[in-house]
């Protein structure tokens, strides 16, 4: 299996991007900011959307945990769907081999009832919620918290005191909206005759574990996991693929977009002076190696490149600027959370095909509104755990 560090390790790491500032991250230019765009997005979505799974054949490692916080809208949390990868290595380390998690959007919880006293199911199985009658079961709930925890405890990421308390409840409010999610992409599922099949379920089994028993049972254990937990943990993860697929199966794969340069600088006076200068007649690109204060863009002439209307982490005023401005023409003094922009747009199509991180972007974006969507029109009964 092919880990998520070895498929971005040649981007900018998450760590690196939790340090930038404000201005910074308002600033990102062409060639970083495409590959940082691409991190984000491409990562957001194969772990979000559940298809961070290797080849067949290939060496499988499980990664260790490393949950972080993307944006500001994105929260790490444990699904039912993440790929508990078991490791071929005969030596098993409990700082390698921790439960993977993934990320999940953070949203305004779903309309349901009052949180009541616990309720059982038909067997005397407690419950921790209900979504449109299905049952969501208290000890799932309780174990996923708990590998969860135990995870973020070992990567020294859990705090201590009133933080870590805090840690906690969002923990226990993530992975139980996890569950809730997974309820609906079942029934889903079973609305759109999406099935997976023990064929398939073996196949991936197979490419995920591959043939080392021992080291599968010495994970299993040390993760309070049963096989037949990662079988349907592994089903659940294939059912929610196919339902992705057919999602944003209908996302565009071209779109409106510019392709745009700017000059940036925190002072306004400068900003102006500088503006002055091109209705004079100089020229902008190299103006901006002169002068922008966006180091990683001045060298190529501020060169943002191209980006459709709903692209991430570029200010919104850049963009609504950009695509207000005809092929050539130049902006006034634009401002941002980070400063002042000066914009020229150098060309625009109507239908030009997405870059493959700018796709997954928007295929990510389709299913999170399909899922808000299916949130909305739930039925979700929330019972208190003891």
């Amino acid at each position: 299996m092919i880990t998520l560090r070895q498929l971005f390790g040649s981007l900018p790491s998450l760590e690196a991007l939790r340090e930038l500032s404000p201005r910074d991250r308002n600033v990102l230019p062409t060639t970083e900011w495409h590959s940082v765009t691409g991190a984000l997005t491409i990562m957001v979505a194969a772990l979000l959307l559940l298809v961070a799974c290797g080849s067949a054949g290939e060496q499988s490692e499980l990664p260790a945990v490393q949950p972080t916080t993307l944006t500001p809208s994105l929260e790490v949390a444990a699904t039912p769907f993440s790929s508990a990868t078991p490791p071929n290595t005969a030596e098993v380390s409990p700082s390698t081999l921790s439960p993977t998690i993934t990320i999940i959007s953070s949203m305004s919880p779903p309309p349901s009832s009052a949180p009541s006293e616990p309720r059982s199911s038909q067997d005397g199985r407690p419950l921790i919620a209900r979504v449109n009658g299905q049952p969501i079961y208290l000890d799932v709930y309780q174990k996923q918290v708990e590998q969860t925890e135990k995870a973020l405890v070992e990567q020294g990421i859990m705090a201590q005191g009133e933080v870590g308390e805090a840690q906690r409840v969002q923990l226990r409010a993530n992975v139980l909206q996890g569950l809730i999610d997974q309820a609906l992409i079942e029934q889903a599922a079973a609305e759109m005759g999406v099935t997976v099949t023990d064929e398939e379920l073996e196949q991936s089994l197979q490419s995920v574990v591959g043939q080392n028993v021992a080291s599968l049972e010495q994970w299993l254990r040390m993760n309070n996991m049963t096989e037949e937990e990662l079988r349907a943990m592994q089903r659940a993860q294939l059912l929610a693929s196919k339902v992705i697929a057919v999602v944003s199966a209908t996302v565009p794969t071209v779109a409106e977009q510019v392709h745009a340069r700017h000059i940036f600088t925190v002072d306004q006076a400068k900003g102006q002076a500088l503006l002055e200068r091109l209705k004079k007649g100089e020229n902008f690109a190299a103006l901006a190696q002169q002068e922008s204060e966006d180091a990683s863009t001045a060298a190529n002439g501020g060169d943002l490149g191209w980006f459709p209307r709903d692209v991430a982490l570029m200010p919104p005023a850049v963009v609504e600027t950009a695509f207000a401005l005809s092929v050539g023409e130049i902006s006034d003094l634009v401002q941002s959370e980070a400063g002042y922009h000066i914009i020229k747009v150098e060309a625009r199509e109507d239908n030009r095909p997405l870059a493959p991180e700018m796709l997954l972007y928007a295929q990510q974006s389709a299913f999170q509104a399909w899922l808000a969507e299916r949130r909305a029109h739930a039925v979700i009964e929330h019972y208190q755990s003891r």
